[in-house]
């Protein structure tokens, strides 16, 4: 015997559990590296990149030919729910959780946003006295009635 469930029940649940970001959410900031080329000096000590795994080098600015590179940072606030201790994490079955890591949980219109951040700094209210940057660790998962709503994903401490 099959049971179907009214949409009003599922909009109800979505409703209440939209409401959570509002009431136990804090500020985050999404940090993107963008290259951006600025005009190039021939006679500058910039250290010439030929490789394509730029991303493993320590310098903010490179040259590679005849360009001048340099990453820049941008923030994007987003709205997550994050818990700090391992024992009020959702359990999303037997996976290795690095030491001081954080999960966070989402609305799927975000996600994308997330997936394409490089960082994550954690409580922008706080951020004077100290910033509390991650990166994600393993991929999101699905959450919430239907799976197709909410998601989480673990942070590793960086910085």
């Amino acid at each position: 015997m099959a049971i179907n469930v009214p949409q009003s029940v599922f909009d109800k649940y979505y409703e209440v559990i939209d409401s959570t970001f509002t009431i136990f959410g804090v500020t985050c900031q999404l940090v993107t590296v963008t290259l951006e080329e600025i005009s190039h000096d021939t006679n500058n000590n910039v250290p010439d990149r030929n490789s394509v795994n730029v991303h493993r080098r320590r310098d903010d600015q490179f040259d590679r030919g005849t360009k001048t590179y340099r990453e820049v940072e941008t923030l994007e606030d987003i709205v997550l729910k994050v818990y700090w201790d391992n024992r009020s994490f959702v359990k999303v079955g037997n996976i290795n959780i690095p030491d001081n890591a954080i999960q966070t949980i989402g609305k799927m219109d975000d996600l994308p946003k997330i997936l394409n951040a490089t960082q994550l700094i954690v409580h922008k209210e706080i951020k004077d006295h100290g910033e509390l940057r991650f990166e994600r660790s393993g991929e999101h998962f699905p959450m919430g009635l239907k799976l197709n709503k909410y998601f989480g994903c673990f942070w590793k401490r960086v910085g």
